[in-house]
This record gives structure tokens, C-alpha cells and sequence, in this order.
């Protein structure tokens, strides 16, 4: 249940707020609503549970963006023993294209 409840937290944040570094298209709310409809991008839910199983851990931070007519979100997770991994997962398929990983900094 409390997964749950982060989930739908993290998609509502993901839904009024994309990151817009330069190197990505910022997408309005009215488009990443319509990519959902064609079925560009899956919700937000769907993913973390497609991923949770191989890369399991506390979700700090979830971003989309657009490279190349291709969808992803940009997911932080906080693991086990103070590792934070980044991952870049395709939106549609939930395929993780990149994995970074470092030590959390304590502060």
C-alpha cells in the first residue's frame, strides 16, 4: 500500500512537472497526454512495478523527457547501503537503457 501511495505521488508530480534540461524537449501537460493516448508513454505505476523487481529501492525523484522521438523517465533510487542509481528507462516499454550508480553523500 505505501508503495502504492509513493506512486501515485511520484506520477502526479510527473504530471505537472517535467525537467527541462536543453538537451530534451519540454513537453506541456496537454502532450504528454496525448502520448499516453497513442501509447507512447505507459504510466508511471506500470514502470516502477516492470522494474522494481531488478532494481528494487526508495523512488527520491522521477523526470520525463523527450530525446529523439523517444520517451524516457529518468528515475532516482535510493538502495540499500547508501547507493542512489540512476536510471533511464524508455517510457513505452519500461526497458532500462542506462544505469548509473554512486555512493549517497551524507550532508
Amino acid at each position: 500500500m505505501r508503495l502504492f501511495f509513493l506512486a501515485l505521488c511520484l506520477w502526479i508530480g510527473v504530471s505537472t512537472t517535467v525537467s527541462m534540461p536543453t538537451h530534451a524537449s519540454s513537453l506541456s501537460p496537454e502532450q504528454r497526454r496525448e502520448a499516453r493516448h497513442r501509447g507512447d508513454i505507459k504510466p508511471l505505476r506500470w514502470v516502477l512495478r516492470q522494474i522494481h523487481h531488478q532494481y528494487p529501492g526508495r523512488v527520491l525523484d522521477v523526470d520525463l523527457d523527450r530525446h529523439h522521438h523517444q520517451y524516457i523517465y529518468k528515475i532516482r533510487l535510493l538502495q540499500h547501503g547508501g547507493y542512489v542509481l540512476k536510471l533511464y528507462v524508455d517510457a513505452r516499454t519500461a526497458e532500462v537503457l542506462k544505469v548509473k550508480s554512486r555512493k549517497a553523500q551524507r550532508k
